[in-house]
């Protein structure tokens, strides 16, 4: 059985957000931040002014790089999605609260220029697209005393409150030390099996984040518990009615794969079958670059590290060796 701990701790790697990254597109929300504040003050003044909050995995460390694609012209995209909560805070009996589209339409035209594509209008979010692929979304909340709604331009106003949510993660973490890993993994895996197939449309990295937090096995190794982690998360939605993802905050206990087509629940439940039987492949081949091959292969493609052609068992033999060596002979007493 080779462990590929190794190769996953160097996936990991890959596709984490290194120091740089983080500071560039922390800086791209501290520009429309900017921008959007100075479009209020010049013309809304009397209105609410808009604040602003992170949330998202850029709060949680669960944001990961995308696969790199091209456009038509061969330039490099790189699809970052942020999220950026822009919110209207009313103190009591102020009785400024804006209708949901006069709201979406203001913050609109506050970006309109902001990059030389066309922000995007979303039910749930105005869209700032940049040349090299990123996308900030930027949802818009109302909130007075302690009720936080978003406001969907289908829906209506909904509570909800992604402040409480990436906290509820930050919280689970803490007792979860390979949890920030797993949900990464999860998400580089959705990039692969999407970028292969467009029809396919897999859980929102928030869905995926609730069944690892969920679902999640402790190993001493990153390979047995995103392995383990992945059976237990087939298992449960494949139950009778188990097919559920409960949102743990407002508005709690909220099934968000309520509105799943039975063609995108199936197709999840396929792939995620394909991911687990994979993952038990691997784990039972002895050879790494076998094993690390089956994952490239159908589930994480070329950016998951190719192991070494060697058995566990040599690798086992050769650290035995090795430790022998390295032992101190006990030396003799003299006197």
């Amino acid at each position: 059985m080779a462990v590929l701990h190794k190769e996953f701790i160097k996936f990991d790697k890959e596709i984490t957000l290194n120091s740089s990254r983080k500071e560039s597109l922390a800086n791209s929300r501290k520009e429309i931040r900017r921008k959007i504040r100075k479009w209020f003050k010049d013309n809304k003044p009397d209105e609410i002014q808009p604040k602003f909050h992170g949330q998202g995995s850029y709060e949680m460390n669960t944001t990961i790089n995308p696969i790199v694609e091209y456009d038509s012209d061969g330039n490099i995209l790189r699809k970052y999605d942020l999220d950026y909560g822009v919110y209207f805070i009313e103190k009591d009996g102020e009785g400024k609260k804006q209708s949901i589209d006069i709201w979406h339409n203001w913050v609109y035209n506050s970006v309109e220029d902001h990059t030389n594509k066309k922000p995007i209008k979303k039910t749930t979010c105005i869209r700032v697209v940049f040349s090299d692929g990123r996308h900030i979304d930027l949802p818009i909340y109302y909130k007075q005393g302690d009720t936080i709604e978003l406001a969907h331009k289908s829906k209506g106003w909904l509570l909800s409150d992604p402040k409480a949510f990436y906290e509820w993660f930050n919280e689970e973490k803490k007792s979860k030390p390979r949890l920030e890993a797993i949900v990464r993994c999860l998400k580089a895996w959705k990039n692969y099996k999407e970028n292969n197939n467009s029809s396919l449309k897999l859980p929102s990295g928030f869905e995926l984040t609730i069944l690892a937090v969920n679902h999640y096995v402790d190993a001493d190794n990153l390979d047995e518990a995103f392995r383990e982690t992945v059976i237990a998360i087939d298992s449960e939605l494949n139950k009778t009615n188990g097919f559920k993802c409960l949102r743990p905050t407002t508005p709690k206990g909220e099934n968000v794969f309520a509105g799943y087509s039975d063609t995108r629940k199936t197709g999840f439940l396929n792939a995620l079958h394909s991911l687990k039987v994979d993952c038990e492949k691997a784990s039972n081949e002895d050879n790494f670059e076998n094993a690390s091959e089956i994952l490239r292969a159908n589930q994480f493609g070329s950016r998951f590290p190719k192991g070494e052609n060697k058995r566990e068992s040599e690798r086992n033999h050769a650290l035995a060796n090795s430790m022998a060596a390295a032992k101190i002979t006990p030396k003799p007493y003299a006197d």
